[in-house]
């Protein structure tokens, strides 16, 4: 990932830092474990599309920057604006916290759409691996009472089914591992809970009227396995959603690089940006 600072932003952006999107936002004893988000939108009157940034980190760390920052530097001067979230991470709050903090930025971005030149109908989600597992339930709508619709979402290396057995995943990963993070962290009972699996699994919650999806894996991923991605594609390839799948040869799990954001920027620009008059 390109080297980014705030000078580097184009000219005329307006930022927002650590805002909170909740009354007494959490804010956990890693500073990262926050309910905050960054907000950048470039000059002019819009209403602009916005990009939502998710990170990864397992659910358990990890936070908004530096790609937020990267996001708005990259997608600004094509007339977006990028919003960069924190969550509740899961050694603070186990899940769902995590897929409901992202519903309540959101609900924040929305609320405050006029007052930011936010179009609240034209807004896309991007994430890596855990990120990605979260995009990924935000354009499914699933678990939370209330979803926040999004209208494009852009997945990279994402779990797709948590579920150790139906996900197929192979016993030397980390769903399998009794003392990782995972286990330790993402459930309640701090142990692998094959009903919160199921029901965290974006897999669980496909369904025909999702929107548009970009999913792009990495064939040398060690973490999360090809296959994750291969099935859920062809899952909602079978619903009739929207879905481009690209495996990446030779990727890795780590693949936010700058061919696969320019891929990025084109996935939304055509989704997302409004037509010539």
């Amino acid at each position: 990932m390109p080297a980014h600072d705030p000078h580097q932003l184009p000219a005329g952006t307006k930022s927002l830092l650590d805002q909170p999107y909740v009354a007494d936002a959490w804010h956990g004893t890693d500073p990262d474990s926050a309910q905050t988000l960054d907000l950048y939108v470039p000059a002019g009157d819009g209403p602009f599309p916005l990009i939502v940034w998710i990170h990864g980190g397992g659910w358990h760390s990890l936070g908004k920057q530096p790609h937020g920052l990267w996001f708005a530097s990259e997608f600004g001067p094509h007339g977006f604006a990028v919003a960069s979230i924190a969550y509740r991470l899961t050694p603070d709050a186990p899940f769902p916290a995590q897929i409901k903090d992202c519903h309540l930025a959101l609900k924040w971005l929305r609320d405050h759409a006029a007052e930011h030149a936010l179009d609240p109908q034209r807004i896309g989600v991007v994430g890596h691996s855990a990120g990605a597992h979260l995009c990924a339930l935000l354009a499914t709508g699933g678990i939370v009472k209330t979803p926040e619709p999004v209208q494009a979402a852009v997945c990279w290396s994402p779990p797709c089914d948590l579920d150790r057995e139906r996900g197929a995943w192979p016993k030397d990963t980390f769903v399998w591992n009794p003392e990782g993070k995972f286990s330790q962290t993402f459930f309640p009972t701090k142990a692998y809970e094959p009903r919160l699996a199921r029901l965290a699994s974006p897999a669980t919650h496909a369904h025909a009227s999702m929107p548009p999806l970009l999913i792009v894996h990495g064939d040398q991923d060690p973490i999360v396995p090809l296959g994750q991605a291969v099935r859920f594609s062809e899952q909602l390839r079978a619903l009739g959603v929207n879905v481009v799948h690209r495996t990446e040869a030779g990727g890795t799990h780590d693949i936010i690089n700058d061919a696969n954001n320019d891929e990025a920027l084109r996935f939304f620009t055509g989704i997302l940006r409004p037509k010539a008059k």
